[in-house]
Formats: C-alpha cells, sequence, structure tokens
C-alpha cells in the first residue's frame, strides 16, 4: 500500500496545509486519558476521512477484523530538532541508495517501503527523537530491527507482546529503505550487509514476512511516520499462533469447512487462497480472513476434528 501518495507524506513546508486537515491536540485514545499525549511526542492525530487515516484503518481492519480495538491513528510531526534530524537524514540516504543502484532500472532504485514494528510506550518518546537503541526481538535473523510488511500487520501483531493487562500495543508504521535486499536464512548472526551489494535483508524474497534492517542502519534506514494505537484481547497473541498451526493444509481446512458452511462463504475462502497463492495477500492475512468468516470457536473445533485425520 502506497502511503506515499498521500498528502499527509513528510515534508517540512507543509505545516499550514496540514493543520487544516488533522488535529494536533489529540489523546490516544481513553488509555492514557491525557490531551497532550500527541503534542508530548511530536505526534499529530489524523481524523477520519483524512486519506492516510483511511487507508491505514482499511489495513487493519483488513488484517485484524473486529478483534482489535482501533483507539488512534497519529502522524510524526516532526517538530523537533532530532526528529527533523532523522527526516534530513533518511532523504539523504534514499538519494544514496538510488545512487548505488541506478544502473539497475526501474523508477524506485531505493526500494521505500512501509513496514510496522512495535514499541513499548516507555521507550516511543526517545525512538521518535533518537532512534531505535535496542531491537526487542529474538535474534533469531541476525541482529538488526525487523518490521512487517504493511500488508503483513498480524505478523507484527503476533511478535509484540501486551503492553498491560489491558492489551494496548502501540505499533509504528515506519518508511523502510530497502535497497537490494538478500536472503536472510533464520539461525543467522549477521549484523551488517554481507557485501556492499546489498542494503537490507528479508526473510523470503517473493513473499517476505519480515524485512531486516541491520543495526548498523536501523536509524537511517528508518523513518517513524505513523503510530497506531490499538487495543488487543488477552489471549490474541495465543489464539494467532495456535491458528498458524502447520499442521493442517489449506485445501483441508476448505474441504472440512464445506461441510458446515454455505457454498457463497467457501468461494470467499477459496478465493483469498488463491489470492494467497498468487502473492497478492499474506499467509497471516489468509488467516485472519477465514477467522473472520468462521469465527475461533469453529476454526478451532475443525482442526482438532479434523487435522490429525488429514495428515494419516
Amino acid at each position: 500500500m502506497d502511503y506515499m501518495r498521500t498528502e499527509f507524506q513528510a515534508n517540512l513546508g507543509s505545516e499550514q496545509e496540514e493543520r487544516s486537515t488533522i488535529s494536533e491536540s489529540g489523546s490516544c485514545g481513553s488509555y492514557d486519558q491525557q490531551p497532550s499525549f500527541a503534542d508530548e511526542h511530536g505526534l499529530m492525530e489524523l481524523l477520519e476521512g483524512d486519506k492516510a487515516y483511511d487507508l491505514i484503518y482499511r489495513n487493519c481492519k483488513s488484517a485484524l477484523g473486529d478483534q482489535c480495538e482501533l483507539l488512534s491513528i497519529l502522524r510524526n510531526g516532526f517538530r523537533t530538532v532530532g526528529s527533523r534530524a532523522k527526516l534530513k537524514s533518511f532523504q539523504v540516504f534514499q538519494e544514496a541508495v538510488e545512487m548505488k543502484h541506478a544502473g539497475d532500472g526501474g523508477s524506485n532504485k531505493a526500494r521505500v517501503k512501509y513496514g510496522w514494528c512495535a514499541v513499548k510506550k516507555t521507550e516511543l518518546k526517545s525512538v521518535l527523537e533518537y532512534g531505535f537503541s535496542q531491537p526487542r526481538n529474538d535474534g533469531s535473523y541476525g541482529r538488526g530491527l525487523y518490521l512487517s510488511p504493511d500488508n503483513a500487520l498480524l505478523e507484527c501483531m503476533k511478535d509484540s507482546a501486551e503492553e498491560s493487562e489491558d492489551g494496548m500495543r502501540f505499533l509504528l508504521l515506519s518508511r523502510v529503505i530497502l535497497g537490494k535486499s538478500e536472503i536472510v536464512p533464520r539461525g543467522s548472526t549477521q549484523s551488517c550487509p554481507s557485501s556492499p551489494e546489498f542494503d537490507s535483508g528479508v526473510d523470503d524474497l517473493l513473499s517476505p514476512s519480515k524485512y531486516i534492517v541491520w543495526s548498523t542502519h536501523m536509524n537511517t534506514h528508518v523513518l517513524p511516520e505513523f503510530l497506531v494505537c490499538i487495543k488487543a484481547p488477552l489471549n490474541f497473541n495465543r489464539s494467532v499462533k495456535r491458528l498458524r498451526s502447520p499442521w493442517m493444509a489449506f485445501p483441508v481446512l476448505i474441504k472440512a469447512l464445506s461441510k458446515v458452511l454455505p457454498p457463497s462463504q467457501i468461494l470467499i475462502i477459496q478465493k483469498y487462497y488463491k489470492d494467497q497463492q498468487n502473492r497478492r495477500i499474506s499467509r497471516s492475512e489468509l488467516i485472519q480472513r477465514v477467522r473472520c468468516i468462521t469465527g475461533d470457536k469453529l476454526l478451532v473445533h475443525i482442526i482438532k476434528a479434523f487435522g490429525h485425520k488429514a495428515q494419516r
């Protein structure tokens, strides 16, 4: 999804125009209950009807359905000296990567994409002002910051932990300079590009679920642009991981569901599965869409009832 084509693309000279379409005094839902949350973090709350808001809202609802409550969407205002310096730095490095790959053809030589990563509320202000210091991940793909593609929000949610007992999550949607990516296998101890040819890593070249930005690049090649505040059910992570179990193939699942669901819903599920096979949507998005149709209770029952039988 191309958020960069919205009127809310970061621009140092467009503050007056932005003030006419967004609120600068928004709070992050009822969680913080402080009207100065946005100003304190240098953020501006987007409102319904705003192009960027509508794109992000549809993306979130498509991935998460009605299981999570989307409290607010805020945009980085780049108001402080530090954040403005980060914006300038990002633009310089984007130009540098474009020049580096000038002979590769294509118009987006820097391959700037959008990616999700979760942050703690306590570290949010520091990340926006100074950048990332210590990526919170298991290191399974080397030393760096892992982001989920913008169409794989469920991956980001699955890997994030609850902020508190009420299930609050703070998700940054950032611009990412990928340049030329290399495959990074699970278990890698890599901490920088394997050669000057590469700029970033991915877990899969054709359908990545992780963008890997090395620790040497994470504060020059990643620019946090939006913050999404979400409240998730307390069992959300466990439910997602359980339903992602690979021990029942999707064709088998569809066949089992056809015994209990009307043909119209089966046709929709088959279409989603075909879209995933053609890499139009991610696997995590496919799973979420199926969950929205079937409901977790029925889906778990089908998997338990037919899963072991299908493996025989």
